[in-house]
């Protein structure tokens, strides 16, 4: 990932003040791979700004709107670009996401909740959705179905959120990344109890290091391993 320029960050923010045009608070998030993020509070609502070298986050923006009346996703508020970085502000999915939630809740809860989401994003009726391609036979998969991209309030499921790599296509597609991410998080065994969890076909060990293996190359493969 290739650093913000510099000024670049104060300038976004003031583009995001002036688009809601009221006081804002501004934090820096932790975040992975998707460039730097803030988070904005306001008196009348929250949203994150998202800031990447590089990227118009077409493809984000695009399956945010094809998704915004089917699932609990964050809204595009706005986005803008310069010199070859690219901004965009959402609104935000309030609450904590399963990662977070993993130092604080029983590891059969957090298998629990995670394989009842992922499944309700499976389960999406995908009439209407165009992708530029899609897997004859797929369900709607998130593309990176990793904790922290699950958001919760208390125990209530607030949404779903980093969706550029949302399609159509096979679910092994999130299991694998799903499975990476519990182990991850909660450690060797805990793979095979959320595939049970899910439903999925194989449970035993040896499946778990299959789904997760095909995770840990799709990562080298686009590079963030």
């Amino acid at each position: 990932m290739k650093d913000i320029p510099s000024g670049a960050s104060e300038y976004f923010i003031d583009w995001a003040r002036n688009l809601l045009g009221h006081e804002i608070f501004v934090e820096r998030e932790r975040h992975g791979d998707e460039g730097v993020v803030f988070k904005i509070d306001t008196e009348k609502g929250n949203y994150f700004l998202k800031i990447k070298v590089g990227s118009n986050f077409s493809k984000e923006r695009g399956r945010l709107n094809l998704l915004k009346n089917k699932l609990p996703v964050p809204v595009v508020v706005g986005y803008t670009e310069k010199d070859g970085t690219g901004a965009m502000l959402l609104t935000a999915i309030e609450g904590r996401n399963l990662a977070v939630l993993c130092k604080e809740w029983p590891a059969e809860r957090v298998i629990t909740k995670f394989a009842e989401v992922l499944h309700i994003f499976h389960a999406t009726n995908t009439h209407g959705l165009l992708f530029d391609s899609a897997v004859q036979g797929g369900v709607l998969v998130h593309g990176d179905a990793c904790l922290p991209n699950f958001i919760f309030n208390d125990e209530v499921f607030s949404g779903y959120i980093d969706l550029a790599d949302c399609r159509i296509a096979n679910p092994e597609v999130d299991l694998s990344a799903a499975v990476w991410s519990i182990q991850y998080n909660l450690g060797p065994g805990h793979g095979s109890a959320f595939l049970k969890e899910y439903g999925y076909r194989d449970t035993s060990e040896e499946s778990a290091k299959i789904l997760r293996l095909q995770y840990e190359e799709y990562q080298r493969e686009h590079g963030f391993l």
